[in-house]
């Protein structure tokens, strides 16, 4: 049997229930980069302190979930690079540059590893790309700190 991980999954709370009902499914909103990798998964993190999206859990319209999956669907990369090069793609709070967005999405791609081969501390902001759907009994809701 495969190793199983437990990550933490940010959730706006008004799709809390729907999540628990149906799973979560590998559909994402988030810009793609033109990246494999960023196609057909679901974002989670190792830990509530690693996400940045709802300001570490500071925002009270965010549900942290905890979900069990196989380690070897998950990938660490670190979101930074990929915000960066969301930012020049899109001209937001960076001029918009096409080549500047390329080179940060290809530097993204490359320093990503499997979640086997993660050592803790060596990217700033580790995101977990886990492939595929989650099922709901895989899903429940992480304790408050």
């Amino acid at each position: 049997m495969a190793e199983q991980i437990r990550l933490i999954h940010t959730i706006h709370n008004s799709m809390v229930e729907q999540a628990l009902r149906v799973g979560l499914r590998a559909v994402s909103a988030y810009d793609d980069l033109n990246l494999d990798m960023r196609r057909g998964v679901v974002y989670c993190w190792l830990r509530k302190e690693d996400d940045k999206t709802s300001q570490g859990g500071q925002r009270a319209d965010f549900v942290y979930l905890e979900v069990t999956v196989e380690e070897e669907r998950c990938i660490v990369a670190d979101m930074e690079w990929s915000s960066l090069a969301m930012m020049y793609r899109q001209g937001q709070r960076r001029p918009k540059n096409m080549e500047a967005s390329r080179l940060l999405a290809e530097l993204y791609r490359v320093t990503a590893v499997p979640l086997s081969e993660y050592a803790e501390g060596t990217l700033f902001t580790p995101e977990v790309l886990v492939k595929g759907d989650i099922p709901p009994e895989s899903i429940g809701v992480a304790e408050s700190d």
